[in-house]
């Protein structure tokens, strides 16, 4: 069925069909949105909102559309930045972020990419050359074609922070290098209890996320199964309390990256020899075995083949392992996730095998990749796919989202050019 299919005849059409149709008609909210914004540049460009007698182009759209004051000056917002406007030759003049608007009118982008860039690129300071404003807000439209803009706006803060030590004077550059920003109020309370709140420089506030994050992550209660009921606020206050009592013992302070536990496999060299599948499956809360080649990616895998009465006959190696240098050399390629749009920082991922372990017993960086939990399952079970180009890994999208399934690489990790070169 096409993507004129009707509502009432949906409950008919094949599951991966239906996504495709879902994709086609978010691609078709998107154009419409950008015919909005044409009518809006054109309106405000004519002072259509006054010649019929309204205040401006916010009262006419408000009372007209019945959309809120918000909404209004959000769309001329939009238009202005996105949408061409005539000039008094009618001549139509290119608007100040026409890349933006171009993805828009094609259906890449959605209202809430536009609003991301658009905020952005309207804190560029004055001191950035056009060339490279232009340059910048390429790289915010490249990711926002692959990515959410949650993950756009993350980019931009990035970018911000770029723009402001190019346009920083020398002098402040090296006094933020000699002292950096660190800083911490602390408030004793008569109970002998504290509050604090402080500031820390960036390569600070990188090691601190470093430690919260295998800390602060929720945990199931090993009693009772229970998840874990307590907020992000006070795991994370939990998982200072931690690292400050490894500190206090300093040599036993925790290290990223260390030796994740180990899964121990066991099969019978009968059920070995007769592939019984059902072998492995006897792990808690894994139910496939695409679940256990999922599992085994993220735990250190030791197999061990036993004979009659637990003889046992072979107990291998964790060979397939990512090795601690292995690890640096995927976390400065991948820089985090690899997969398309994901801003997941490396300290969040886990080596996963391209070509499966199981299949050549091949443990190397050309054959590994940086994924987070998340897309370790999208990969998983899923129709997207992995695979190695050169020594760089590419994913392909499922035919709903592309009809050519043509490759794309994750642009969320990536700095501006002049970065890298400065890097």
């Amino acid at each position: 069925m096409s993507e004129q299919t009707p509502a009432s005849r949906l409950w008919q059409v094949p599951d991966r069909d239906l996504a495709a149709i879902g994709v086609a008609r978010e691609e078709r909210l998107r154009i419409a949105y950008a015919e909005m914004l044409k009518f809006v540049a054109e309106s405000e460009q004519r002072g259509l909102g006054k010649s019929l007698g309204f205040k401006d182009t916010v009262a006419f759209l408000t009372d007209t559309l019945r959309i809120s004051t918000r909404e209004a000056k959000q769309r001329i917002e939009h238009a202005t930045a996105t949408m061409p406007s005539s000039s008094l030759t009618g001549v139509p003049q290119p608007p100040p972020q026409a890349a933006t608007g171009e993805a828009l009118t094609a259906g890449e982008i959605n209202a809430e990419h536009v609003q991301a860039i658009t905020t952005t690129m309207q804190a560029c300071p004055a001191g950035i050359p056009v060339e490279q404003r232009e340059a910048d807000e390429r790289i915010l439209v490249e990711l926002a074609r692959q990515a959410g803009p949650e993950a756009v706006r993350k980019a931009s803060r990035r970018l911000r922070a770029i723009w402001e030590q190019d346009t920083a004077p020398p002098e402040d550059k090296d006094r933020e290098q000699v002292n950096p920003l660190r800083r911490l109020d602390i408030r004793h309370r008569q109970d002998g209890s504290i509050r604090f709140s402080g500031e820390l420089d960036a390569e600070t506030a990188e090691m601190l996320d470093g430690l919260l994050g295998p800390l602060a992550k929720p945990h199931k209660n090993p009693e009772t199964g229970e998840h874990d009921t307590r907020s992000p606020a006070e795991r994370a206050g939990d998982a200072l309390a931690e690292i400050i009592a490894l500190a206090a013992r300093c040599d036993e302070l925790a290290t990223q990256g260390g030796e994740r536990a180990v899964m121990i496999v066991s099969i019978t060299l009968a059920e070995l020899e007769n592939r019984a599948r059902h072998a492995f499956l006897d792990i808690p809360g894994i139910s496939s075995v695409d679940g256990l080649r999922r599992l085994a990616c993220e735990s250190k895998v030791v197999p061990a083949i036993f004979g009659n009465n637990a003889a046992p006959l072979y107990v291998g190696d964790a060979s397939r392992f990512a090795t601690p240098a292995q690890r640096r050399y995927l976390t400065a390629r991948d820089r985090g996730c690899a997969f398309p749009g994901c801003t997941r920082g490396p300290k969040w991922t886990t080596p996963h095998h391209v070509v499966a372990w199981s299949t050549d017993k091949r443990t190397n960086a050309d054959n590994l990749v940086l994924l987070c939990a998340r897309h370790h399952r999208v990969i998983h079970h899923t129709p997207w796919e992995v695979r190695m180009n050169g020594h760089l890994p590419e994913f392909i999208p499922p035919p709903w989202i592309s009809k050519e399934r043509k490759p794309m690489r994750n642009l969320a990790h990536t700095p501006p050019p002049r970065y890298q070169q400065a890097a």
